[in-house]
């Protein structure tokens, strides 16, 4: 799975958001499951999730989720199969 690259954003806090993401993903167990599941902090923006959420769902293979609980799920398991 390609991930997605943040440095060329004009804004700090996606780009923190974005090493969040990515070193969630990197965690091994969370390879073994192929999903993990994030829930926004209080001092992320909202803005910068959306931005996010939108580029994720915009990529192929990754499956985007929004629980009950706020969390949002990410997830690649069904596409690795193919």
């Amino acid at each position: 799975m390609q991930l997605l690259t943040f440095h060329h954003s004009p804004s700090r806090s996606y780009e923190r958001l974005g090493h969040r993401l990515q070193q969630a993903i990197a965690s091994p167990h969370v390879q073994k499951r192929q999903f993990v599941e994030l829930k926004p902090a209080p001092d992320e923006s909202p803005v910068d999730w959306q931005r996010l959420l939108n580029d994720l769902e915009g990529t192929s293979g990754v499956r985007v989720e929004r629980l009950e609980s706020g969390a949002i799920r990410i997830g690649w398991r069904d596409f690795t199969d193919i």
